[in-house]
């Protein structure tokens, strides 16, 4: 194992320094413990000289602790190779404490005497062996299960984000594919409305409403990577589309629309109104009356969106909206706002028909 691969695996700077601190906290509690035992046996006892004998015993895990941490995650563990795991786990236990104890020793013989000879290494080591070694072993395992539980949580994090990243482009990609239902759709019925015109003659409302469809395609294409856009937006939209559809039914369609609060503070899903708005127009169209008035209102306070939209039906209206409209309108409200919204559509009285959404405010898709 290179010495740069694992100390490329040691944790971030703060938690070594928490780390060490720990450690030198641990070397504060055991030199006062012993301390207090001096004396308690009337023996002379000197603090600071109690701690700074303590010192190797507690502050090289400070040293130790780190490596133990980036073996962890340097040695994963597998069940189809649990052999390999335990051997190398073997090794590396051998390494550090070969490098904790031969710290220890070199400390100890430099605390005690000031310099360090084979003779003064010698009793060191004699002390060494005469230690509490299984204290040492027990500190080990415990660092080494903190570092698999440590690694182990930092992977599930990592893959909880990873699996978010994925939920979440999967989600991109089924909106997406409902924008691509839904931009032919549009695009096939508003150039059936400027061949109408064409077809009567109509030249210059031909013109003006092919010029309405440039604004209308810009837009398309200005917000085809965006799910969500400024609502003032989506009205200029609904507007173009509005001064098309007033153009080919003439006194059959009556519009209306009302805007309150402040709209530059509110985002919506690009052409989600359009396939609503759509769905109303052609409602408006199957009946023989003239002026037949349809109304949106667009309401935008500090906690919702409200949208609703009223237009005559005919008696014999199944209510079942016009194509692909209506429900590719829910699939896309479904997966960006989940369960935080609502859309109800339902006959009222004197033959109208409404539409109401409302949307939560804050919500960003990014």
């Amino acid at each position: 194992m290179p010495l740069s691969t694992l100390l490329n695996k040691l944790p971030p700077r703060n938690i070594c320094l928490a780390n060490a601190l720990f450690w030198l906290v641990l070397n504060t509690i055991a030199a006062y413990y012993n301390y207090r035992m001096q004396l308690h046996y009337e023996r002379p006892a000197i603090y600071t000289d109690i701690w700074l004998e303590y010192l190797p015993w507690w502050g090289n895990w400070a040293f130790v602790a780190p490596l133990v941490f980036a073996s962890t995650q340097l040695i994963p563990f597998k069940k189809t190779q649990l052999a390999r795991f335990i051997i190398l786990n073997i090794i590396a236990s051998i390494v550090l404490f070969f490098l904790y104890w031969f710290l220890t020793v070199i400390q100890v013989a430099l605390i005690q005497h000031g310099r360090v000879t084979f003779k003064i290494i010698q009793d060191a080591f004699d002390r060494l062996l005469l230690s509490p070694l299984h204290i040492d072993f027990l500190i080990y395992l415990a660092v080494f299960c903190a570092g698999y539980a440590l690694t182990y949580y930092t992977r599930a994090k990592q893959h909880a984000v990873k699996n978010q990243q994925l939920a979440k482009q999967l989600v991109e990609v089924e909106l997406q594919s409902l924008r691509s239902q839904l931009n032919p759709h549009f695009l096939f019925n508003t150039l059936n409305t400027v061949a109408s015109l064409i077809r009567l003659d109509e030249k210059n409302k031909a013109v003006k409403a092919l010029s309405e469809l440039s604004l209308m395609l810009r837009k398309v294409l200005e917000n085809q990577n965006n799910q969500l856009i400024p609502l003032p937006q989506e009205i200029e939209f609904i507007d173009s589309y509005l001064t098309i559809q007033k153009m080919r039914f003439e006194d059959k369609l009556k519009t209306e629309v009302q805007l309150e609060g402040n709209l530059h503070a509110c985002q919506i899903p690009f052409m989600l109104l359009q396939p609503l708005v759509e769905n109303a127009v052609q409602h408006g169209s199957q009946l023989e009356s003239n002026q037949n008035k349809l109304t949106l209102r667009v309401a935008c306070d500090d906690e919702q969106l409200s949208i609703t939209l009223v237009n005559k039906i005919a008696h014999t209206d199944d209510h079942q909206g016009f194509g692909i409209g209506i429900t590719n309108c829910r699939q896309r409200l479904d997966k960006i706002y989940k369960n935080r919204y609502t859309f109800s559509l339902k006959e009222i009285e004197n033959d109208y028909f409404e539409t109401r959404l409302t949307l939560p405010i804050g919500v960003h898709y990014d």
